[in-house]
């Protein structure tokens, strides 16, 4: 079953479908059953190229959601990172009754580390854009050329129907003037049975 047949099928499913009661006549009984088998059908008749387009649409969305979740793991693995560090700065610094610079160097090291980690997650996230971009780019190409294949067919079905419509006038018109043809004969051959009919009474 193709896509027109299965559109066809629940057409026809609809248009068989019980209506409702007064009030509600507008609504109508439908079988659930047969419609789900039909839309199921609808589903497999589809070109590859749509399944293809659909797989891509949500692979685009996985990608994207797992790139973030690492971008986010680095940033909080960084700025944990970061706090170890001021923990053990600030006990080193008790310990050791020390000046402020253990801290101070301490906080420009997390500092660093955090700056490092969001630099690598801009760079995760700019690499997922771009796998997005292009993945979307793929997609939009399998549609465009769904269509294109859609539009083919449907030009071809046109086509075909055109030629057996007018291959079919043709053999209505050469089997009327056979007909016709055959008529004509039969006639002409009664014409001169009559004709030799009135000649043989005149003789008489």
């Amino acid at each position: 079953m193709n896509v027109f047949q299965a559109l066809d099928s629940m057409e026809e499913a609809l248009n068989e479908a019980k209506p409702l009661p007064w009030p509600m006549q507008a609504r109508s009984v439908i079988d659930k059953h047969k419609l789900k088998k039909l839309i199921a059908r609808t589903r497999d008749s589809l070109p590859e190229e749509v399944h293809q387009a659909r797989w891509i649409s949500r692979e685009t969305r996985r990608i994207a959601e797992e790139s973030r979740g690492k971008a986010d793991r680095v940033v909080k693995e960084a700025q944990s990172r970061a706090k170890e560090i001021l923990n053990k700065a600030e006990v080193e610094t008790r310990q050791r009754a020390a000046s402020n610079e253990v801290v101070v160097l301490a906080r420009r090291e997390a500092d660093k580390v955090v700056e490092q980690a969001r630099n690598e997650a801009d760079r995760i996230l700019g690499e997922t854009d771009a796998k997005a971009a292009a993945t979307r780019t793929s997609a939009e190409n399998y549609a465009r050329e769904t269509r294109e294949a859609a539009d083919a067919y449907a030009k071809k079905v046109r086509e075909e129907a055109e030629r057996f419509a007018r291959e079919t006038r043709e053999d209505a018109d050469k089997y009327a003037m056979k007909v016709l043809g055959g008529m004509e004969n039969e006639l002409a051959k009664i014409l001169n049975i009559v004709k030799q009919s009135q000649e043989s009474l005149h003789e008489s």
